[in-house]
């Protein structure tokens, strides 16, 4: 083979054999920018029901307003994007009113009911700290002489606070903690030590089984239990509750929780007053706020699955 031969060869196998485009050739079409992508490797509200805020918070992150009103994974996923999607502050960093509105409403829809309005209105205190636009905002967690935002809160047993209607329903001995119902008295478990306990019950209307919670008030919203127990107290599930879902506390935090048993409303024509029983839980809803976070956790009442999940703040993720 001769040299020049060679050289040939060569010169041939490092020129692309295609034709240069025209310059008077339109460029290609471009994708859509990434902000305009639904990140559809991820399922969404299968994120927020395992309340993995910095997953969610990533994923939001690539979507802009149109994007985040089109996110339709599930009901979790959805409040969480309208959310995202409304939320924006006024020159002196205080909540816009009209991003509390349209969540109240959707999630009503969802509910079958009202969210509690302490819970709206802790919601619509959210002020950005001075000078910080990025992190999260600092809720008024509305504290009273006898209470929060909420209203009063009084002594229970051994070291515990309650609210008023459920003091004279609990008693406590022998170290257990007791409820009483119109059928006998339940024993819920051991009493709670920490000095700033406070507990939180609700049932049904005429309902035998109660959904039951002890928390730390005074530790801000870190993750809790919830357990249902039944009228012969036997637990039939218990549940984790992860609120606000706080990662760290450099001081002293303030939690407060309200636990919402969703059932049908009551039947117009029976005569006020007269006890009417409910015609069945569709899901236990726990409403939780503190100084840097409101959430709502809602759980199936049969099983204590998480059916719902939501977080103004991607669980301490923002």
């Amino acid at each position: 083979m001769s040299r020049a031969f060679v050289i040939f060869g060569l010169v041939l196998a490092c020129t692309d054999a295609r034709e240069p485009a025209s310059v008077s050739e339109p460029a290609p079409e471009r994708a859509e920018p990434v902000m305009n992508e639904t990140p559809t490797s991820v399922n969404l509200d299968a994120l927020a029901l395992a309340c993995d805020g910095a997953a969610l918070a990533a994923a939001f992150a690539k979507l802009d307003a149109s994007a985040l009103a089109a996110v339709d994974d599930g009901p979790s996923a959805r409040l969480l994007a309208r959310w995202e999607a409304a939320r924006s502050f006024t020159a002196d960093g205080s909540l816009e009113p009209s991003a509390v509105e349209p969540l109240v409403e959707i999630l009503a829809r969802e509910l079958g009911q009202q969210p509690p309005r302490w819970w709206v209105e802790q919601l619509a205190a959210a002020r950005l700290r001075s000078g910080d636009d990025q992190g999260p905002p600092y809720y008024d967690v509305g504290l009273t002489d006898s209470g929060d935002r909420r209203g009063e809160l009084v002594p229970g047993p051994g070291n515990t606070r309650v609210r008023p209607g459920v003091a004279m329903s609990l008693s406590e001995a022998d170290g257990k903690l007791s409820f009483d119902l119109s059928m006998g008295r339940v024993e819920l478990g051991p009493l709670p030590t920490e000095p700033d306990a406070t507990l939180e019950i609700s049932r049904a209307r005429a309902g035998s089984t109660l959904y039951y919670a002890s928390f730390s008030r005074g530790s801000g919203g870190f993750r809790f239990p919830l357990r249902a127990i039944d009228g012969n107290g036997r637990e039939r599930w218990q549940a984790e509750v992860c609120g606000p879902d706080r990662k760290i506390l450099g001081g002293l935090g303030y939690l407060t929780v309200e636990i919402v048993v969703l059932e049908p409303p009551p039947d117009p024509g029976v005569a006020p007053g007269s006890k009417q029983p409910s015609s069945g839980a569709t899901g236990i809803a726990v409403f939780t706020a503190e100084s840097h976070g409101v959430a709502l956790d809602v759980f199936d009442p049969q099983t204590g699955a998480r059916t719902l999940a939501w977080s103004s703040d991607f669980w301490f993720a923002r």
